[in-house]
């Protein structure tokens, strides 16, 4: 079994385990990842297990995570513990990106590496009010990897802002230990060119004929798909500034949307922002497989953000795509891997916040006269039209730790929780029954349920 090393925050060993049921640890490009623990009550140092300390796997400063989730279950085999949490990319979670004083927006026109460590300076590691300082937090040097991108943020999520330019510019991002240093360290990761159609690096081809790769699923979708976009900026009626972004394509397979930026002033910008929309309409074309790590070895011929050559000739595809998250699971009969090639469907999370995104939620008080902004309300109706009337809202106004949530849908639906900061909250969700649910939270907090 895989180690797993215990430290706090100041980079103190706390305790080791070896011993545990399951583990699997989830690994994004774009995003940050997820871990997943299962451990017996009574193993040598499982109580170590708290929330805020971090795992570290076999030493690995680059595979690790901060807890933040624990359950205590008893079952036939005794008591378990459930640990879950987030990687330390989810630090940038912590921050939303505040413009510069007397600016409405902070403004950037650079390489994808820059503007992305551009944000998490100024908001995490040499921000104006020292109190939004993270301790130990560090960026790597700036290589100005990635494609141009013109960027303007204000009051988002910054770990939401830093994956939207990863996009756009075709990078993904980490934060690792450097335990030399006792530092957090933000850097940028760049995938390599493994296909078949270059000749400078050894290929890859993950392949059923080549017996390394096995329970291969294939998704080719064009629900939700948009390639051509109606960018709206600032002015009302016939005065409002439109331009047209997208493919030139007609007829039938011209599929269109409008992109509200009324946040926006320039028509250069009003394109960027129409660009970086229509890529969260785009068609979704991927693999899962489970990979026999034979033929090619993980982390040596192939890793995380890596393009490789994927086939099936039973199928008839062949696609040149990305490695965008690789899942490690660790149990008794040893390691697993299931790796998703290219971009996933989209959660109900992914698309609430989609909804919610742009432009920035204001109270109407501060919207009376700026027509830049929406209101709750109008978020609350877009919302209800994107994820259909068969979710149940809950909308929970006074921060409570226990939520007790009757919503009649007659079954045991899925539930998705998002605080009134727009951060996906993990809780304990007890199906009282088919039609009333109790969620327990680690501490008080507002947001909404969605249940469905």
């Amino acid at each position: 079994m895989m180690p797993i090393r215990i430290i706090d925050r100041s980079f103190n060993l706390i305790g080791e385990i070896d011993n545990y049921t399951s583990l699997i640890f989830t690994r994004k490009y774009s995003n940050y990842g997820d871990f997943e623990i299962h451990i017996g009550a009574d193993v040598l140092n499982a109580d170590k297990l708290q929330k805020g300390n971090i795992i570290v796997l076999g030493g690995n400063g680059r595979k690790s995570g901060i807890i933040l989730h624990r359950e205590i279950n008893q079952n036939e085999n005794g008591e378990e513990f459930l640990i879950k949490g987030y990687t330390l990319g989810s630090i940038l979670n912590r921050r939303i990106t505040i413009p510069p004083v007397n600016q409405a927006y902070d403004t950037i026109n650079s390489f994808g590496e820059t503007a992305i460590k551009h944000y998490v300076d100024v908001n995490c590691v040499n921000p104006i009010d020292v109190k939004r300082k993270i301790s130990n937090l560090i960026i790597a040097e700036d290589k100005g990897r990635g494609k141009q991108v013109s960027y303007s943020s204000r009051l988002k999520q910054l770990d939401e802002e830093v994956s939207k330019i990863c996009e756009l510019s075709g990078l993904g991002y980490e934060i690792y230990l450097d335990f030399n240093n006792f530092k957090f360290v933000f850097d940028i990761l760049q995938g390599r060119d493994l296909t078949v159609n270059q000749n400078i690096l050894p290929p890859v081809i993950f392949s059923i004929d080549f017996d390394n790769i096995q329970n291969q699923e294939y998704t080719d979708s064009d629900i939700g798909y948009k390639n051509y976009g109606y960018v709206g900026g600032q002015g009302e009626g016939e005065e409002r500034n439109i331009i047209e972004v997208g493919d030139e394509i007609t007829g039938f397979d011209r599929i269109e949307t409008f992109i509200d930026a009324r946040d926006i002033n320039e028509n250069e910008d009003l394109a960027q922002r129409g660009i970086q929309k229509l890529l969260e309409f785009k068609n979704i074309q991927s693999f899962t497989s489970e990979i026999i790590n034979n033929v090619f070895e993980y982390e040596k011929d192939w890793n995380l953000g890596d393009i490789v050559t994927c086939q099936n000739r039973k199928w008839g595809i062949t696609m040149d795509t990305r490695i965008t998250e690789v899942k490690e699971i660790y149990e008794n009969t040893g390691l697993k891997l299931e790796v998703t090639f290219g971009n996933s469907i989209p959660t109900l999370t992914d698309k609430i916040k989609k909804v919610i995104d742009n432009p920035v939620i204001e109270t109407p008080s501060e919207t009376k006269y700026d027509e830049r902004y929406y209101t709750k309300t109008e978020v609350d109706k877009k919302i209800e039209q994107t994820i259909g009337t068969s979710t149940f809202i809950y909308t929970q106004i006074a921060p409570i730790s226990v939520w007790n949530i009757n919503h009649n849908l007659n079954k045991r639906p899925s539930v998705t929780i998002i605080d009134s900061s727009g951060n996906t909250v993990i809780g304990d969700v007890q199906y009282i029954d088919e039609n009333n649910v109790k969620i327990t939270f680690s501490s008080a907090f507002a947001g909404n349920a969605y249940l469905n």
